[in-house]
């Protein structure tokens, strides 16, 4: 019987061992699981955009009359440098500058509604055997000088009463941390504060409670 006992035990005390191998695993196993990606930087330029048709000629010199919404034209003065798009003459491969703005706005209809906008005289810099009068173009106006900014895409960001939020991984942790925004662009939002670039963020940071464990899927 006093065998049967220390078997008995054995048998318990190995199940034991057993248990707090397997357990953190199958633990593990039950979180949710999650994707991640780092903050990227980028090099940002401000730049005001307008259009309009190239005049002038070989002998005289071209240059290009802009056409500025009112809402930008504030940010626009001489000699800014600007690079030219357009179908005949490619995609900034002509550079200009600007020389002067009109004393007076003016209104246009664009697709059906009514904008002001602003004349803006643009001398082009580069001309070549390319370039004819009466080609349009937009103009690229770079108001600002080039600066680098940290972004990360739009599904890493969340927002309820308490603000804009990301949630970062903290070994298998889900951290939140308030966010300000900057430029929203095409690839993700300027982030202003709240994020390092050496943070991991958790993409679609909604699906998941914060202070929560995780795993992520390379786990």
């Amino acid at each position: 019987m006093r065998r049967i006992k220390w078997v008995l035990l054995g048998m318990f005390i190995s199940a034991g061992v057993w248990a707090a191998v397997i357990a953190p695993q199958a633990v593990e196993s039950l979180l949710p699981e999650v994707l991640t990606v780092a903050p990227q930087k980028e090099v940002y330029r401000e730049v005001v955009r307008g259009a309009g048709v190239i005049q002038g000629s070989h002998e005289t010199g071209f240059f290009i009359v802009a056409a500025i919404r009112e809402q930008d034209i504030n940010a626009v003065s001489p000699r800014q440098p600007a690079e030219l798009y357009g179908a005949a003459i490619g995609k900034g491969e002509f550079k200009a500058v600007v020389v002067k703005l009109a004393e007076e706005a003016r209104r246009i209809e664009v697709g059906g509604i009514v904008e002001t906008v602003v004349d803006v005289v643009l001398d082009i810099v580069n001309p070549n055997e390319f370039i004819r009068p009466g080609y349009t173009a937009e103009a690229v106006i770079e108001v600002d000088l080039p600066r680098e900014i940290l972004l990360i895409p739009y599904e890493a960001i969340n927002q309820d009463d308490r603000g804009e939020y990301v949630l970062i991984l903290r070994g298998n942790t889900a951290v939140r941390r308030d966010i300000t925004t900057g430029k929203e662009l095409p690839n993700g939002a300027e982030i202003l504060s709240g994020v390092r670039a050496e943070d991991e963020l958790i993409l679609r940071p909604e699906r998941i409670d914060e202070n929560s464990l995780v795993r992520t899927m390379d786990n």
